[in-house]
């Protein structure tokens, strides 16, 4: 009796072991490591032909032609698992000044070999006319720029100026990705990053200087 109620207690020890779902492997881990202006164009909304100053401006030409700024986003991904895993698609959302500008979606199977990291290239396209019209359709946008006092174009403007010094905040967020291993097992990862000027640091505070006693 005692050998049948140990040959039981094995038998489910082992189905124990062969119903229980295999442990997903540890996510890996995605950071924004930099931002690089691929190309950029001097702004403008509606260009012109035959433009010589401001008294002889030339002929407007329409608004399907606006200046473009290209945005590299540089993601650097660390696989900390033993065996290599698969990128299946990510997206973020890009913002300036924390405005949403782009929604970036990646499609593209990639895979991170096992305790290595990969960097990932992503290329936006922002047109400044499109940008504006953004901007403009959103009440919560609308408010955020009168609080700022500025509007639409001025703050598109800006960008472009300011881009290539990176002297406002460009931030990542809603950031997710989906990663596959060797047997198809998936987990999601979600990530965020900043680049550009960050707030600006409180002043040091300083020791007022000690006088010396007057002499006598």
């Amino acid at each position: 009796m005692k050998r049948i109620a140990t040959i039981s207690s094995v038998l489910l020890v082992v189905l124990g072991f062969v119903v229980l779902p295999a442990l997903a492997f540890t996510p890996p881990k995605i950071t924004l490591e930099r931002i690089d202006v691929a190309s950029i164009q001097p702004f403008f909304i509606k260009p012109r032909i035959g433009y010589k100053d401001e008294k002889d401006p030339g002929k407007e030409m329409g608004h399907g032609y606006t200046a473009t700024m290209s945005l590299a986003y540089v993601l650097k991904i660390h696989n900390p698992n033993k065996e290599p895993v698969m990128l299946d698609e990510l997206t973020f959302t890009a913002n300036f000044d924390g405005f949403e500008v782009n929604m970036v979606n990646v499609d593209d199977d990639s895979w991170i070999p096992g305790g290595k990291s990969n960097f990932v290239r992503l290329v936006t396209v922002n047109e400044a006319m499109p940008t504006i019209a953004n901007l403009m359709v959103s009440a919560p946008n609308v408010e955020k720029m009168t609080e700022m006092k500025t509007n639409a174009g001025a703050l598109v403007s800006k960008w472009w100026k300011d881009v290539p010094d990176f002297s406002f905040p460009i931030t990542i967020t809603n950031g997710s990705a989906v990663f596959k291993d060797e047997k198809g097992k998936e987990v999601r990862v979600t990530f965020k990053g900043d680049w550009g000027e960050k707030t600006a640091a409180p002043a040091e505070k300083t020791e007022p200087e000690k006088k010396e006693p007057e002499k006598k």
